[in-house]
């Protein structure tokens, strides 16, 4: 079923160009978002904080693939000479996902073992709190542009900003267990999820990867 509905060629552009700076948008909010949970979480000695950082700054690298690729810069032969070198870059993406996943989870259940307690800086609130209500937004934008322009990469990029929604609402839910309940395995249990969440986007890279970078030729094979 083709999700594209007619645009004129001027709202097309503008389409496209809009849905380019949301992407950017995405990225840097991402990238600081990551930033701000390492420090945070190194503050607090949670590795639950700490994978959450490291999952939101590997997303924005992520997404600076997949925004390079799209750049209003480049021109159509740029973008055909540059698919297979791309394709490459999203395989290794792939992967770091994976490998990321892997690091999470070994770390999570030896901390697990051995009792490590976290106490999470206040501001871990706040951060949570912020990105609960921004990426909703982002996911709602991307989704309809994406529709709107018929774009394969825009609407898995949108799926991943709502699987990064779900996160930081799952950082604030673990966040507030581990305080009124007291739950110290709550840390480590937001860090598995994490690795899980790392897992299925990696999977998802590596199937798809020839979407991410060529929709409008993958859009052509489907059609």
């Amino acid at each position: 079923m083709d999700v594209r509905l007619p645009l004129s060629l001027a709202a097309g552009v503008r389409a496209a160009r809009l849905a380019w700076f949301l992407a950017l948008a995405t990225v840097a909010y991402n990238f600081a978002e990551g930033a701000a949970a390492l420090w945070l979480g190194h503050l607090s000695e949670s590795w639950g904080i700490i994978s959450f950082g490291l999952e939101a700054v590997v997303e924005s690298l992520s997404g600076a693939v997949i925004l390079w690729r799209f750049s209003p810069a480049l021109s159509p032969e740029e973008r055909r000479r540059s698919s297979s070198r791309e394709q490459r870059a999203v395989l290794l993406l792939g992967w770091s996902f994976l490998v990321l996943a892997a690091f999470i989870a070994v770390e999570a259940v030896e901390r697990m073992l051995g009792h490590v307690v976290a106490h999470p800086h206040g501001l871990v609130f706040v951060l949570a709190g912020i990105s609960v209500m921004v990426k909703p937004l982002l996911f709602w934008a991307k989704s309809r542009l994406g529709r709107r322009l018929g774009s394969a990469a825009l609407l898995a990029d949108a799926k991943q900003t709502l699987a990064c929604a779900g996160l930081s609402a799952a950082l604030l839910v673990g966040v507030l267990v581990r305080e009124w309940v007291g739950l110290w395995r709550a840390d480590s249990l937001l860090a598995l999820l994490i690795a899980a969440v790392l897992v299925r986007e990696g999977i998802h890279t590596l199937r798809h990867r020839h979407i991410l970078c060529c929709p409008v030729e993958a859009s052509r094979e489907t059609s």
